[in-house]
């Protein structure tokens, strides 16, 4: 059981990150490929830990937006990713967890939830401003 704020959650990590690792897709864009760069290499530990308790890869997001800001210098990421595990305390509608630069939300529109996903499903929402890590420019 993980105790977050005022919530419960029932998550299987172990097979979190099973799903995690069978999941292979990724978007090859410039912008995706700096989200991958940053979420591997440039993140605070506090986030990384968050991540790992639940069992998520950070840089495997099953659905991922980006729209450039602070004059081309950053980017900002939207997405979900799903986990297996089911809600115990809490309402959807208020889970809201800043860690680091991310925003976490948990939401129940279940879009594009990974086929390698077995069980229950939670699906997070995220939001992160990142800075511009690879070499190409921005919208190249």
């Amino acid at each position: 059981m993980l105790h977050i704020g005022d919530w419960k959650l029932a998550v299987d990590v172990e097979k979190t990150k099973m799903a995690f690792e069978f999941n292979s897709y990724r978007c090859m864009s410039n912008e995706c490929r700096n989200f991958v760069e940053a979420c591997e290499n440039h993140l605070k530990p506090a986030v990384l830990e968050f991540a790992g308790e639940l069992g998520i890869d950070l840089s495997k997001p099953s659905h991922l937006e980006s729209h450039q800001v602070n004059d081309n210098t950053a980017i900002m990421y939207a997405g979900k990713y799903h986990i297996i595990g089911e809600i115990v305390e809490g309402e959807i509608d208020g889970w809201d967890v800043i860690v680091g630069e991310h925003c976490f939300s948990l939401t129940d529109e279940m879009e594009r939830v990974p086929v390698v996903l077995d069980g229950p499903t939670i699906e997070i929402s995220f939001e992160v401003v990142l800075p511009w890590v690879i070499e190409s420019k921005i919208y190249v």
